[in-house]
């Protein structure tokens, strides 16, 4: 952040902002447990094409005009927030690189929120197809790279996001302008369930990669990856991403968070890229030019860190490629079932608890290998046994029976042979594949194609 000191005199005060006050912070809010029933939301990232291009958001936005004028979008941007429309209590916004996100409220059940996503993208592709767009699901965008696509919600923040990663390498880059995710929200839980669902949501991420994967490609070529997505995340700052998983959450939480560099700093004149040699820690002791920060400054830090999982007063799964539509049940309820169920949570507690401390190779071998892993493949498999099994033990109506079938479904064609999403693509690109793989010989994954820095 050496352009924040700019050569002015640092402040002489020392910050009144303490980690104990931190941590008391995360344990009241981050970490709070749930009130009333579990309810779930989600959040799904979509790639929006015309071919094999993809639409510049001016055209996405030009397309649901009409919407807007019959009142079924309401625009609701909010000052220096990407464009927002609402759609009831629904949400469609934009990732850097133009993808689509849609957002659904806590649902009381995995039904409802995956219906408020099926409806908005109905209403979406009524007025997307008559200008030739269509709504695709890969993890990555395949055919197109960085250069290809501009920065399409060119805000302060981004650019500023945009000149941190650019610091550390091409990945940060890769995964505001190309990637998609499926995200999971979960409620924590009562106060004695809130520790073992944050450590199970933690330890069962790596395996989820896998399971999930759906990013083979990118920028027009087959990359060796199931999950490419996975990869370009876990290098862009390896600082802000990987897995949180201790004794005692909240602490475990706070050293990760003050270890992480701070992104991007909010001052009287706007947003300031950071660097990544300068983490909240080093910030709290230190100061700048500013002053030292405050628990806004915290709260905001907070919201610029993407591990797996991401305390939030509940569960933020982030590890898993956003899915073919036709499957997007799948996860949802295989995580919420291993959440919600007692017993099948113990049992997945106990069965992932041997790779705590080799979460890392868990996870690159994951990401790359998918369910050829056999290590993977056997964990995914048990863990889909344990979520069928207690389907008949969740919240009345929290799935249905097209779900339940869904899930079947998806076993019996993926995670029962040893294959996920990826595979379909790869099937047809065979040859290409045999002259991509390459080993993921150290964590972080290191350089995503030849030539690439780490």
């Amino acid at each position: 952040m050496d352009e924040i000191r700019g050569g002015l005199a640092m402040p002489d005060a020392g910050t009144s902002l303490t980690e104990q006050d931190l941590l008391e912070d995360l344990r009241a809010h981050a970490f709070a447990p749930s009130n009333g029933p579990t309810r779930i939301g989600l959040e799904v990232e979509q790639l929006a094409f015309h071919g094999i291009q993809t639409t510049p958001l001016t055209l996405i936005m030009e397309a649901l005009e009409p919407l807007v004028t019959l009142g079924e979008l309401q625009k609701i941007t909010a000052e220096g927030k990407p464009p927002t429309y609402a759609s009831g209590d629904s949400r469609l916004t934009f990732e850097p690189g133009g993808q689509l996100e849609i957002v659904s409220p806590p649902r009381e059940s995995a039904v409802a929120a995956l219906r408020d996503i099926a409806h908005l993208e109905t209403l979406l592709d009524g007025a997307l197809t008559w200008r030739g767009i269509r709504r695709a699901n890969h993890g990555m965008t395949p055919w197109q790279g960085v250069s290809e696509i501009s920065l399409q919600t060119p805000l302060p923040r981004y650019r500023s996001m945009h000149s941190y990663f650019s610091e550390i390498g091409p990945d940060g880059a890769r995964m505001m302008r190309l990637s998609c995710a499926i995200q999971i929200n979960i409620g924590s839980g009562s106060p004695d369930q809130v520790p073992q669902r944050w450590r199970l949501a933690n330890l069962m991420s790596p395996v989820l990669i896998g399971m999930f994967a759906n990013s083979p490609m990118a920028e027009g070529r087959v990359t060796g990856w199931k999950s490419t997505r996975a990869g370009v995340v876990a290098s862009m700052d390896p600082s802000r991403t990987g897995m949180v998983c201790g004794s005692d959450g909240p602490a475990d939480y706070l050293k990760f968070a003050l270890n992480a560099g701070v992104l991007l700093r909010r001052t009287p004149v706007g947003y300031i890229a950071g660097v990544p040699s300068l983490t909240f820690g080093d910030w709290l002791q230190g100061g700048d030019t500013w002053g030292y920060p405050t628990l806004e400054d915290w709260h905001y830090h907070l919201s610029t860190l993407w591990p797996m999982v991401r305390p939030r007063g509940f569960l933020e799964f982030r590890a898993m490629d956003t899915s073919p539509v036709r499957w997007r049940s799948v996860p949802v309820a295989v995580v919420s079932a291993l959440v919600l169920d007692a017993a099948a949570g113990q049992a997945a507690l106990e069965l992932l608890e041997p790779t705590a401390n080799r979460w890392e190779k868990l996870s690159a071998a994951s990401a790359h290998d998918g369910l050829e892993n056999p290590e993977v493949c056997k964990l995914a498999q048990q863990l889909m046994q344990l979520a069928r099994s207690s389907f008949d033990r969740l919240p009345v109506d929290w799935l249905d029976e097209s779900i339940v079938d869904d899930v079947r479904a998806f076993d019996e064609q993926y995670t029962s042979r040893g294959r996920c999403p990826a595979d379909d693509l790869l099937d047809l690109h065979q040859p290409e594949l045999k002259a991509a793989r390459r080993a993921p010989e150290d964590f972080p994954y290191g350089p995503l194609f030849p030539g690439d820095g780490a």
